[in-house]
């Protein structure tokens, strides 16, 4: 019941000053001026916030794919490992298992097992490679994405900005331009500090 009252007594003072502004529509406030200046340099960042909103997402859907790629060499690797310790292993076995082997068939799957045991180490740091590849793309599309969310925010604090001095030109009161004012603060405070952690300024 409160909530109703409040808001019909700010519907109603808004709305008186709606009329007291069209009547008094030749006396301006000298603040009036710097309505324009505000909702303009609001815009250009705002404008500037989407460009760089519309960046910043392509860059974290790339770092994604990368990281899918690196995923898939990895598990590619991780299984060659795999099918070369087990053909290792078979060869060793019947090596083991086939005293009657002749000497050359010996030799040869000697030299078999040798060089899928060779093989292994670099096919491993492969995969371990590709493996921390996909973590460090992962982390930079994290990293992107909280940019996004952040700009975001200040998109949003922009037009809240607007939309104030907006109504504070209408109404003729300052109180919505004073705040237009701190909103559009906020949201240079937001886009500086995106920017402060993207370049590895920010705690």
């Amino acid at each position: 019941m409160a909530e109703k009252k409040n808001l019909k007594s700010l519907v109603t003072t808004v709305k008186a000053r709606i009329d007291a502004a069209q009547n008094n529509s030749a006396e301006n406030p000298s603040w009036i001026k710097q309505v324009a200046m505000l909702t303009g340099v609001l815009a250009a960042v705002s404008g500037f916030l989407v460009v760089r909103s519309t960046a910043v997402t392509n860059n974290a859907i790339y770092e994604s794919n990368q990281a899918i790629l690196s995923q898939t060499q990895a598990s590619d690797a991780w299984n060659e490992y795999q099918a070369d310790s087990i053909k290792a292993h078979v060869v060793e076995t019947a090596l083991a298992t086939a005293p009657t082997l002749s000497a050359e068939s010996r030799a040869a799957l000697a030299k078999e097992a040798a060089d899928l045991r060779a093989r292994q180490p670099k096919i491993k740091q492969t995969a371990t490679d590709n493996t921390a590849a996909r973590d460090r793309h992962l982390q930079t599309g994290f990293q992107w994405l909280a940019e996004k969310d952040l700009l975001g925010y200040a998109g949003l604090s922009a037009q809240l900005g607007i939309a104030l001095a907006s109504v504070a030109a209408l109404v003729r009161w300052r109180t919505p331009f004073l705040a237009g004012i701190v909103a559009g603060a906020v949201c240079i405070g937001i886009t500086a500090y995106a920017f402060a952690a993207y370049y590895g300024i920010a705690p």
